[in-house]
């Protein structure tokens, strides 16, 4: 039966966060409002979380339908309502939902309209190549590389400018130290030292640059970077002219399947999930490596043997973009290089970089708002802010509960020039 006055759709949700409250969170409560009409608050914690739901008959239908997408829709068009510090909460019930635990207190027609919301947030279909511009340059809301530098500059880490996961260590304390330390570890994993100075390095992906200005200033390396944003090859190049590294730093704006030249060590971090023909990817850079060279690939990667693009990912965040098989990738790996060693990131590293990422852009939401305003092609700003928070947030709780991020260090390749 249904809660009096209350959709299918909705009755579940209440029954989910029920089941939520008392399994993973003792200590908190939720006070949830459908269109003015609150609901009787649930669990027993001092923190309570308020979230009021507008439209919700229409918003729950969208959910409980398309997962995921209406999920994410329905936030940034306003339809949830609840401050920035309590979202993340709220979304460990939407993505906790189809957990065994909470599937088994539901009846199985409620169980069945739950996963069928979760499967609807998915679609399977090949990846293509797209250009990186559309997300790292933003070239849909700015037409100056400038302004989308300075947006996402405003939330990354300011010490190195990293788009990726940091390592987090128990005693690291902030988003700075956590790239920090991702940075000293695959110099150390590489073999980078103080006697490497005047080697050679490939960045496959290189963001802004925050491998390439380390490697260089720290020991000294000649470090190349690949990159398909025209928007942070033009932040590189500033910055090798400020930091007065011509010698030692370059980057190009080229495919990383066509990259050239032979070189003592080749990395690369968070680009994988962009890649589709992984073989060829591997193959050259085994045939890149220097005699006694080694690569390290840093990625999400995800256990599941189906390929899974979460469709509201696809539409508004990363174009083509997914999460590479584990084990697959391995093997892969095993095919062009004699030795693979791969491990993981500390526990929870990518989503604490991630609520990093987000607390940031919180704080600097009157600047963002006002760069979108003055300097961007977007039309609706409150959207636009709202999608980048519902990525960020969804983003966390999604990698608190499935996938890992590793990083594999490959050598002695099987195939040479």
């Amino acid at each position: 039966m249904f809660m009096r006055g209350l959709t299918r759709e909705q009755s579940i949700f209440l029954k989910v966060a029920r089941a939520y409250v008392g399994e993973e969170r003792p200590d908190m409560s939720f006070r949830f409002s459908f269109d003015g009409v609150s609901q009787p608050v649930i669990g027993s914690g001092s923190r309570i979380v308020d979230v009021s739901f507008h439209n919700a008959e229409r918003l729950f239908q969208k959910i409980f339908l398309e997962g995921n997408m209406g999920l994410g829709e329905g936030y940034s068009e306003g339809l949830i309502e609840v401050k920035d510090e309590d979202y993340k909460e709220f979304l460990c019930i939407c993505v906790y939902a189809t957990s065994p635990r909470i599937l088994r207190q539901l009846s199985i027609f409620d169980m069945l309209v739950v996963v069928r919301a979760r499967a609807g947030g998915y679609f399977t279909k090949p990846r293509q190549n797209a250009t990186m511009d559309n997300h790292y340059s933003l070239s849909d809301w700015f037409d100056n590389d400038d302004d989308s530098n300075t947006f996402f500059h405003y939330w990354l880490d300011r010490d190195h400018r990293m788009y990726s996961c940091g390592k987090w260590d128990p005693e690291t304390k902030t988003l700075e130290e956590s790239e920090t330390n991702k940075l000293a570890l695959y110099a150390k994993r590489m073999g980078i030292d103080e006697r490497s100075r005047g080697k050679t390095l490939l960045d496959l992906g290189c963001g802004w640059g925050g491998v390439l200005f380390f490697m260089a200033e720290r020991f000294g390396i000649r470090a190349k970077g690949l990159t398909l944003s025209s928007a942070q090859h033009q932040y590189i190049t500033q910055e090798i002219q400020r930091r007065q590294l011509q010698d030692l730093v370059t980057v190009e704006l080229r495919n990383v399947h066509d990259m050239e030249g032979k070189y003592d060590y080749i990395i690369s971090i968070g680009m994988l999930e962009h890649i589709t023909d992984f073989d060829d990817l591997y193959e050259k850079t085994a045939r890149a490596l220097n005699p006694g060279g080694q690569a390290l690939m840093h990625s999400i990667y995800s256990e599941s043997w189906f390929y899974k693009a979460d469709r509201w990912f696809l539409k508004y965040i990363f174009p083509y973009g997914a999460c590479p098989n584990f084990s697959s990738n391995m093997r892969c790996f095993s095919k062009y290089f004699a030795v693979v060693e791969p491990k993981k990131m500390p526990y929870l590293s990518y989503p604490k970089t991630l609520d990093a990422w987000f607390a940031n852009f919180c704080q600097a939401e009157p600047q963002i708002r006002e760069l979108l305003r003055q300097s961007s092609k977007v039309k609706d700003v409150d959207f636009a802010v709202r999608t980048f928070k519902h990525y960020l947030a969804i983003a966390s709780v999604s990698l608190t509960f499935s996938g890992f991020v590793g990083h594999t260090l490959v050598k002695e390749p099987r195939v040479h020039s």
